[in-house]
């Protein structure tokens, strides 16, 4: 009787020991779901055929996965080509990776990589993928250390951080990220002479984790004794950074453009542009609120806004709860005001900011685990709203981006007989389809461009598109048919809505003319040498046949 009082008041080891090999064997699953004989787990990389197709002799040489629909890949394969030269030697490094004195700042996976496949190229590969799920055993350790005092609060904020977004987004990808927030813990949690050391390897691992210093620092008298020590914790969490940076500077001379400082705006202009294009989302549909019990796990739109509810949570509840002495809620609380100043084209992605946010979602676990009152559990389920999604998309299935089929180039709704007749296709003016998870889109690279659409039945169909349409600088924007206009724009420019009138297409084909004012401009992005005017995205074709059809 005795010891089960004991349970209800404090969890026992084996509680937390059996919901960590549970979220294991979820994420474990996930890495052997992507195994192969012939390419290892390197469909984790993310490489594309571009990045490919110029990279390191040994790296195109190298047996991995490319994924065929993908044209530019995904940070991992940046940081995985490194590994196969950590020292940079190789001279056509400068032009392989999309922006070499940005990504070879962050070498300490690749260097780990290296070490752990023996010099093989293929065994590199394979070990830098699989350096994330090796520091997650890890984390899953150090939590455990952190949370267990706290009962069972402590157990619900370790569980909810074994698999919240921002580890699933670097897993899946095989990034920096995550690896480089275990280390700056483990060093919060040392302190002292060795936590500088660690969290310089932090820092090797993703160069924004020095922050975390702030966290080591004393602010107690002796004044001067303090300032020493915090001098001495400085130089040996900074020095290795700032001399590897020195270095990476000799073997990449500084241009335009090769900082990271684009992707910071004023605070909340990213939140607030991406709840816009949340909005217009709801609106269209795509949200279906009366099946909120599915879509909650599984609706892409649905997580962005859950997403923002629960970064927005953490925030205010860490700078609303100060823990001045705790080390990690100080780095929490630092990180957030350079989390709400994280730009729309981070959020566009939203899965990508979950990355930026882990330190400020763990202080947010820790400090509520640390505070038993009663609003215990609405902090709790808002702060972490957004977590069963990733857990469902990537242990509970397929992981998305890899695995799943890419997303159509275009939606038909309709009758089975009217979708199975009538075809779209891209004919001439366009370039490569492009996707992420959940969009796919084309950009016109000239002036003029056309589809074509196939009725394949004998009577006409009457025909709806719908898509979001945006252009790199402001244009007049016409859609025609057999020369009437069917939409038009004095100032196409934003990201936006296109709905197209209904019109007819008798059987047979019908183009459909797209023209614009203005030449195609450049990206203005690094090693993007394309010329663009506009781009439709997620098109959707609706299809139907009347008694008033002509």
């Amino acid at each position: 009787m005795s010891s089960l009082k004991q349970f209800f008041a404090q969890p026992i080891r084996w509680v937390f020991i059996l919901l960590g090999v549970v979220a294991f064997f979820l994420i474990f699953s996930a890495y052997q779901r992507n195994y192969s004989s012939a390419f290892g787990i390197t469909k984790l990389l993310q490489v594309g055929w571009e990045f490919n197709d110029r990279g390191l002799a040994i790296y195109r040489t190298t047996p991995k996965y490319i994924d065929p629909s993908s044209q530019w890949g995904f940070d991992g394969q940046f940081y995985a080509e490194l590994a196969l030269d950590p020292l940079l030697r190789d001279p056509q490094m400068a032009t392989a990776l999309d922006n070499p004195p940005y990504r070879a700042r962050r070498i300490l996976l690749p260097w780990l990589a290296w070490v752990g496949g023996l010099g093989r190229p293929f065994w590199i590969l394979n070990v830098y993928t699989a350096l994330n799920l090796i520091f997650w055993i890890g984390y899953a350790f150090l939590l455990g250390r952190l949370f267990r005092p706290y009962g069972w609060r402590g157990l619900a904020g370790w569980a909810s951080l074994l698999m919240t977004c921002g580890i699933i987004e670097s897993m899946q990808g095989s990034l920096a990220d995550f690896p480089g927030f275990v280390l700056m813990t483990a060093g919060l949690m040392l302190e002292g002479v060795s936590g500088a050391g660690v969290l310089a390897l932090a820092a090797l691992a993703r160069e924004p984790n020095i922050i975390g210093l702030l966290g080591l620092w004393d602010y107690r008298s002796p004044w001067l004794a303090t300032a020493k020590r915090n001098i001495l914790l400085a130089l040996i969490a900074g020095l290795p950074c700032a001399l590897w940076f020195v270095y990476v500077t000799m073997r990449f001379p500084p241009v335009d453009n090769t900082l990271a400082g684009g992707n910071f705006s004023w605070p909340l202009v990213g939140i607030m542009a991406k709840l816009g294009e949340i909005s217009v989302q709801a609106i269209s549909g795509e949200i279906i609120w009366r099946e909120w019990y599915t879509e909650f796990y599984t609706n892409y739109a649905l997580h962005a806004l859950l997403t923002i509810v629960a970064t927005l949570t953490q925030c205010i509840y860490l700078l609303t709860h100060r823990e001045w002495n705790n080390r990690i809620w100080r780095v929490g609380a630092i990180f957030v005001p350079y989390f709400l100043c994280i730009n729309y084209f981070a959020w566009e992605d939203h899965f990508t900011v979950t990355r930026h946010a882990l330190a400020i979602t763990l202080a947010f676990n820790l400090m509520l685990a640390l505070r038993p009152r009663r609003s215990w559990l609405v902090w709790f389920l808002l702060g972490n709203c957004f977590v069963p999604y990733g857990v469902y998309q990537f242990g509970l299935r397929d992981l998305v981006i890899i695995t799943a089929e890419p997303p159509a180039e275009y939606r038909s709704v309709g009758t089975d007989a009217a979708v199975q007749a009538v075809k779209l296709s891209f004919t001439s003016g366009w370039g490569d389809a492009e996707q992420t998870r959940q969009h796919k889109w084309r950009w016109a690279t000239a002036q003029h461009a056309t589809m074509t659409i196939t009725n394949s039945s004998a009577q006409a169909m009457e025909v709806r598109l719908s898509f979001m349409s945006r252009s790199l600088t402001p244009r007049d924007f016409k859609i025609s048919m057999l020369g009437r206009s069917l939409w038009s724009s004095r100032r196409l420019y934003a990201h936006r809505k296109i709905e197209i009138a209904p019109f007819w297409v008798p059987p047979g084909e019908t183009i459909i003319d797209f023209d614009t004012t203005g030449a195609p401009a450049s990206p203005g992005l690094n090693n993007d040498k394309r010329q663009l005017a506009f781009m439709v995205e997620d098109l959707q074709v609706a299809l139907s046949v009347t008694a008033s059809s002509p």
